[in-house]
């Protein structure tokens, strides 16, 4: 029996699963990313939330929360930690790695409620390899020698913002804190979140004011540049962590949309169909340049 037809049709059929062009070169779908928490992907399991270790309560959680009075799409929400004291809670998409060392873009939208005490420390936005089960705090600790952190800063511990931008790669604080004050209060209005990073060591954030109305611009940072090192971050697992202290807040995402480069191994996976990536499409307002 001749096996060579059939083996040269399978490494055929392979190739056009995985991206393979000339060569042997990659050229994977992108991982094109669209979720509403507080619509269809409310409860998705495509989240993982892990318990900060130690803390009291349940956080992270999907909250329904009627005091939100429907603000912004309803009550439902991803809830990184509610207003109690001691809280924290992580949450990462679990579908997918992805090489943050390629060219990205993702934003959210966050909104921090009921305030205790003053408020309390904020939320970040991490891209590491530590993986689903990771459990860190706003400036990446515990994340390994890898990791970029976006961090929204609500309480000045010391050398902080009280209400500031801060960005910390690798271990380190890349530049100073970006006070956001001057573009709206922290409490209860909704803020976008948009970053672009370029594949050669340049990010791009700029952080909007929304107030509680889609697509309304109240207040925005424009586009501030950072000089990042993701040249090794090539595994990465990204979502978020929130915490509280003696003070509280609810700290929420609503949504995020976004494009990466799929990890190899996540591109094996979705070449053969074995992993499905696609969501509504659904309003956004905007983005960093």
């Amino acid at each position: 029996m001749e096996l060579r037809p059939k083996f040269n049709f399978l490494c055929a059929l392979a190739a056009m699963c995985l991206g393979l062009g000339a060569g042997g070169a990659a050229f994977a779908s992108p991982i094109v990313l669209d979720l509403d928490f507080t619509g269809a992907d409310w409860q998705t399991p495509q989240i993982t939330g892990v318990h900060g270790s130690g803390s009291p309560g349940s956080s992270p959680s999907w909250a329904n929360d009627p005091g939100i009075n429907g603000d912004y799409g309803g009550p439902t929400r991803l809830r990184l930690t509610n207003n109690a004291g001691g809280q924290r809670g992580n949450a990462w998409y679990n579908p997918a790695t992805v090489e943050a060392n390629a060219a990205w873009n993702a934003q959210f939208d966050m909104q921090i409620t009921y305030e205790v005490g003053g408020g309390a420390d904020g939320l970040a936005f991490h891209l590491q390899e530590v993986g689903t089960g990771a459990d860190t705090f706003l400036q990446g600790q515990g994340l390994g020698s890898e990791f970029l952190s976006v961090v929204v800063d609500t309480w000045d511990n010391g050398g902080e913002c009280a209400f500031g931008l801060a960005i910390h790669n690798n271990g380190a604080q890349v530049g100073s804190c970006y006070d956001l004050s001057g573009i709206g209060p922290v409490a209860n209005n909704i803020y976008t979140v948009a970053m672009t990073y370029d594949g050669l060591g340049s990010l791009g954030v700029n952080v909007i004011n929304t107030g509680t109305t889609p697509g309304a611009v109240f207040g925005q940072t424009g586009v501030l540049n950072y000089v990042v090192d993701l040249s090794e971050l090539k595994t990465a697992t990204f979502g978020w962590s929130a915490q509280t202290g003696g003070a509280a807040q609810n700290q929420d995402v609503l949504n995020m949309s976004g494009t990466f480069v799929p990890e190899p191994g996540t591109a094996l996976l979705l070449g053969t169909g074995l992993a499905g990536l696609s969501w509504r499409r659904r309003r956004r307002g905007p983005a960093a340049a």
